[in-house]
């Protein structure tokens, strides 16, 4: 018994899921508040601007959580199931979120 190490979760693991959740979580909030206003007319410059750098600072700090998550991962001493589902939700959010964008500029672009 002496061999085995009994492994626990670690902060990095933790904090880059949290983040991942909390950033998937605002960004669909903020894609629907932009949807709503698009569709209403009450998407004037300014509010373009403000949800436009409100998406690069979600982008940053999702970032941010998958840092942590390869960091936790790396970690050799505790566990990998936060660190991976954190890197897991956080490139899946840069993902879909980049390409809803690229879809939103181009139909922007026909009209």
């Amino acid at each position: 018994m002496d061999d085995q190490t009994v492994l626990k979760h670690g902060g990095l693991g933790i904090a880059s899921f949290v983040i991942s959740v909390v950033i998937l979580l605002l960004i669909v909030v903020l894609f629907g508040i932009a949807g709503v206003l698009k569709v209403s007319g009450g998407m004037n410059p300014a509010i373009q601007i403000v949800v436009g750098f409100a998406i690069i600072l979600m982008w940053l700090v999702d970032l941010v959580g998958i840092g942590l998550g390869i960091a936790g991962a790396i970690d050799k001493k505790s566990k990998k199931t936060f660190p991976v589902l954190g890197i897991i939700i956080g490139v899946g959010i840069a993902v879909i979120s980049v390409a809803v964008v690229v879809v939103g500029i181009r139909m922007g672009m026909k009209s």
